[in-house]
């Protein structure tokens, strides 16, 4: 699939049939919300660091223009950075909702594993009120955002921000995000071992949410039986020692508890030791084990925004601001997760890359086209 035909699944009528829908472009005269769509995704294709200044710089450039068919457009970059601070955030929300579920049908993942997992962003407390104290680290000067996401298969379906220091507990952050989701709750969800109070584990259980985890042992319980173990599979990179359904014990016995599974194993390459928790009865343990390998994956995902998309650089400091910002970012995730998907590119460096190129080479032609092959009439075409 080329760029071309990617874009092609964020039709124009749907941009401007959500801006009427959101209002966003209410008491606006240049800088309209299909605009910023537009040139927040170009300069997330085209640079490694958005900046304010970089979207000035293209907003002027000849290739935007004829992409935003808006010759006349010219804004300073503090009247960019004070539409993003006050622009309706939904209107990008809901942009964000179509390209996932644009994109996920396409890539037919509906019974796809769900993941869940926390990033941090550092920030400096003399441009941030808000924001986390984490540890000693990065001085009094610095605090942390968490960004909490949730993947459905290969795509980021929805996140959650956190600057409250409450928040900064994996248990409070991701049980958040994980029992206020309501879409996909039948599949599968994989976590990491942040998330272990025996509460949530019990709430997610009633919820008739199943999850895989991995666990530290920490939390007291009592050997109902053995389970049996199947054949080891070709290809596993663990070998399961024991598979025991378990009951967590409590101070105080609560009205519900569920039976668990507590899967020991050990990783093939290194002798590690290590045990997964489920509250599947369906899955095998070597299935479990399996799902939670695939969690992996949402560390990926983290290394590609920070390295390619650049999340640790926030160019809003208003909460609504990042919200845009971040909602950009994962729909520019999205198309090149996508490109690299379907084109099985090696990399999201290479899909990033050759995704700008092909933009770039196709608004090449629209201004040859426009020119009509004249290079005289170039020079000329978006003169102000």
């Amino acid at each position: 699939m080329r760029a071309k035909e990617l874009l092609g699944l964020i039709p124009e009528k749907i941009l401007k049939s959500l801006s009427v829908e959101t209002k966003v472009d209410h008491q606006v005269k240049k800088l309209s919300g299909h605009l910023m769509f537009q040139l927040i995704l170009y300069s997330m294709m085209n640079r490694k660091r958005v900046s304010l200044r970089v979207m000035e710089e293209f907003l002027k450039s000849s290739t935007f223009r004829t992409l935003s068919h808006s010759p006349e457009i010219d804004s300073r970059y503090n009247s960019l950075s004070d539409r993003i601070a006050m622009i309706k955030s939904e209107y990008f929300e809901k942009i964000f909702y179509h390209v996932y579920d644009s994109f996920s049908n396409y890539l037919e993942e509906k019974n796809a594993i769900n993941r869940f997992d926390s990033t941090m962003v550092a920030i400096s407390s003399k441009l941030f009120h808000d924001g986390m104290r984490v540890g000693k680290t990065g001085g009094k000067n610095k605090k942390q955002y968490k960004f909490t996401f949730k993947m459905h298969g290969s795509l980021p379906e929805c996140f959650q921000i956190f600057s409250e220091q409450i928040y900064l507990s994996e248990d409070i952050a991701l049980s958040k995000i994980i029992l206020e989701d309501k879409k996909n709750n039948k599949n599968v969800i994989v976590f990491d071992r942040g998330l272990k109070k025996k509460k949530t584990l019990e709430k997610l259980t009633v919820d008739d949410v199943t999850f895989v985890t991995r666990t530290h042992l920490d939390n007291a319980h009592t050997v109902l039986g053995k389970n049996k173990v199947d054949k080891k599979p070709k290809g596993a990179t663990v070998t399961v020692a024991e598979d025991l359904t378990i009951l967590f014990e409590y101070t105080i016995r609560p009205k519900v508890r569920n039976q668990f599974r507590l899967i020991k194993a050990r990783i093939d390459k290194t002798s590690e030791e290590i045990y997964f928790l489920t509250n599947s009865q369906t899955l095998s343990a070597y299935e479990i084990a399996e799902i939670y390998k695939s969690r992996w994956e949402i560390e990926i995902f983290f290394k590609f925004l920070k390295q390619e998309l650049n999340i640790s650089h926030l160019v809003s400091r208003s909460p609504n601001g990042i919200k845009v910002m971040m909602y950009m970012t994962l729909i520019t995730a999205i198309l090149v997760i996508a490109f690299r998907k379907i084109n099985k590119i090696s990399s999201f460096k290479i899909a990033k890359l050759r995704l700008s190129l092909e933009l770039e080479t196709t608004l090449i032609g629209q201004i040859v086209y426009l020119c009509g092959g004249d290079l005289d009439k170039f020079n000329n075409l978006y003169d102000p």
